[in-house]
């Protein structure tokens, strides 16, 4: 079963949202009288104005937006785009960034198109009622499929707009980027590079540091990008994910040259790590029923089918599914967690 992804791009999303269809949506959804009047009253008369070297710029009225970096702006924005996961059983949102995912067979790959377009119609005709711009040009769509043949198939004619969304070899969701087969490597590629230019920057002003200055900044500046989102890709190939391992190596080495000799340091293998932040979800999933990770389709923990010694020890751990590959171990997030739970 193959997959096509439409990542919408939305003109100034926060900037856009209507102040009057805000109020409206709120007062749907059961917000009333005081609490209602607070928050217009929190958005009306703002204004906003320019000031460049020292010249400032008359002052203007604002009559739509949330303002960005507050705590109610994301509540808000929700509020008002919730219509769309409602309108669109495809759609999935974080703030303003939204994902069209549609499952689809070869053998109906019109039928998909037409699905498709169809939704994006109903988006384009939701945007126009409440005043929010798509960018076509900026919208990409991706075909996500374990095949070889890809290049056969037809060209879909996926439209925005009235212009054309061409498929894509990757696209950039959330900050990571998805490639046709779900290799991961253009994204461990660039995490890599990016980290190694960071690392570089350390580097030049380490002579100002000791060891544990060293550390601070790697751990602050560089080991983040390599963390960012790992359960999502830390499915590529073991080969790029060595690469990002040599970027540590690199930030151990400046570290301990400037660290006593046989002095402990305190750099974790990010495989290690990884697989901490795996074993957390699933944990929260499983036991903890954390709301946000309830759409993640994890097996309940099966009981032993025998008695043993260690029947009682082994209530709590889950089913590792069966595999002749070891790739199939890494991808999902689900196998690979499994695996490094119950070992």
């Amino acid at each position: 079963m193959d997959t096509v992804v439409v990542a919408l791009d939305i003109a100034g999303a926060f900037d856009r949202v209507w102040h009057r269809g805000l109020a409206a949506k709120l007062r749907s959804l059961g917000v009333r009288g005081a609490l209602l009047q607070l928050i217009q009253d929190y958005l009306q008369d703002r204004t906003l104005r320019v000031v460049i070297n020292g010249h400032t710029s008359s002052q203007q009225p604002i009559h739509a937006s949330v303002p960005q970096g507050s705590v109610l702006g994301p509540l808000l924005w929700n509020v008002y785009f919730n219509d769309i996961l409602q309108l669109i059983p495809e759609a999935q949102a974080y703030a303003d960034d939204c994902t069209l995912a549609f499952p689809c067979d070869r053998r109906d790959w019109q039928d998909t198109v037409c699905r498709i377009n169809l939704a994006l119609d109903n988006i384009v005709t939701w945007s126009i009622r409440w005043q929010v711009s798509l960018v076509p040009d900026k919208t990409q769509a991706l075909l996500i499929s374990r095949r070889q043949d890809i290049t056969n198939l037809p060209a879909p004619d996926i439209r925005l707009e009235g212009r054309s969304l061409p498929l894509q070899r990757s696209i950039s969701i959330l900050e990571v980027e998805f490639d046709a087969g779900l290799t991961f490597t253009s994204h461990a590629r660039r995490v890599a590079k990016n980290s190694a230019w960071r690392l570089s920057c350390v580097r030049r002003i380490s002579h100002l540091l000791d060891a544990k200055g060293v550390e601070v900044l790697y751990k602050a500046q560089v080991r983040p990008l390599m963390e960012y989102s790992p359960l999502a890709w830390s499915s590529c190939p073991p080969s790029y994910l060595a690469t990002l391992d040599r970027v540590q190596r690199r930030a151990q080495r400046l570290a301990s040259d400037k660290r006593p000799h046989h002095a402990p340091d305190s750099f974790q293998p990010l495989q290690k790590r990884r697989d901490v932040a795996g074993l957390c979800v699933m944990h929260k999933a499983l036991n903890l029923h954390t709301p946000h990770l309830a759409a993640i389709k994890l097996p309940r923990p099966q009981p032993p089918l025998h008695s043993t010694r260690v029947a009682p020890h082994r209530q709590e751990q889950v089913t590792v599914p069966f595999s002749r590959t070891e790739h199939h171990l890494r991808f999902p997030f689900y196998p690979a967690t499994a695996v490094c739970g119950t070992s």
